[in-house]
């Protein structure tokens, strides 16, 4: 395992350089897009959720505040900027580019591995009602035919 010593800490080694993102969002009935940075949660953002629970008040500005910045990770609004000015696709899409640039490569779709010698009843009373030509045509993602409604009814090439 790789060590840093708190000379590397003190020198901010651990501090995430800010993301550039491009947000799209519609504005008076058309499609735009700007382009800004994000900084990786930070201690800011922690102090930001915790102001927003003691205060009893809702934290979305605080991180959004603690977390839109310049290439250098300078902030660029402040919590009052962000709830006078940011409406709800503005808001969406920004919460959405930040959790991305934060889930660290991580999707909801990423299941832990399973025991493939250990499955469950249902997991086998689905397996049952396969058909033959389930079991054998695969997408590219490795997905039963069977499984994907979209690919069971397309024709093949």
């Amino acid at each position: 395992m790789k060590k840093i010593d708190i000379a590397q800490i003190k020198a901010g080694v651990l501090i995430a350089k800010p993301q550039a993102v491009t947000v799209q969002i519609k504005h008076d009935g058309e499609d735009v897009e700007f382009d800004t940075f994000i900084k990786p949660y930070s201690y800011d953002t922690a102090v930001a959720k915790l102001r927003a629970f003691g205060e009893q008040k809702e934290a979305l500005a605080g991180i959004l505040a603690a977390s839109i910045c310049d290439a250098e990770g300078n902030l660029q609004f402040t919590e009052a900027q962000i709830r006078q000015k940011f409406d709800q696709n503005l808001t969406d899409a920004l919460w959405y580019k930040i959790v991305e640039v934060n889930s660290l490569g991580k999707t909801q779709n990423s299941n832990p591995k399973r025991n493939s010698s250990v499955k469950s009843r249902s997991q086998r009373v689905k397996a049952s009602k396969k058909s033959k030509t389930s079991h054998t045509q695969k997408l590219k993602s490795g997905q039963h035919m069977s499984e994907n409604t979209e690919a069971s009814t397309s024709v093949e090439e």
